[in-house]
């Protein structure tokens, strides 16, 4: 194998691994945006929680609502981390 074919495998190589670095970090960015939607769900959670220990109520709804919103968006955070987390 001559130097042109062993640069090229080079160039592909680091073509790939820099792909694989873009991908994972993509995927690290979209795990944050999630978690973070995770947290501003469960600081509206606490919030409906207090009302309804204040004494309000019909609140239910609200809360399973948010309580679906929040198993969806733990599901796509298992999706992206797959099946090693």
């Amino acid at each position: 194998m001559g130097w042109k074919e062993k640069a090229m495998e080079a160039a592909k190589a680091a073509e790939t691994a820099a792909r694989g670095a873009a991908s994972a970090a993509s995927d690290k960015s979209d795990e944050l945006m999630l978690k973070r939607k995770v947290n501003a769900l469960a600081e509206e959670l606490g919030h409906v929680t207090y009302r309804q220990h204040d004494g309000l109520t019909g609140l239910e709804g609200e809360v399973d609502r948010i309580v679906a919103e929040m198993r969806a968006l733990y599901a796509e955070i298992a999706a992206i981390k797959g099946p090693e987390s």
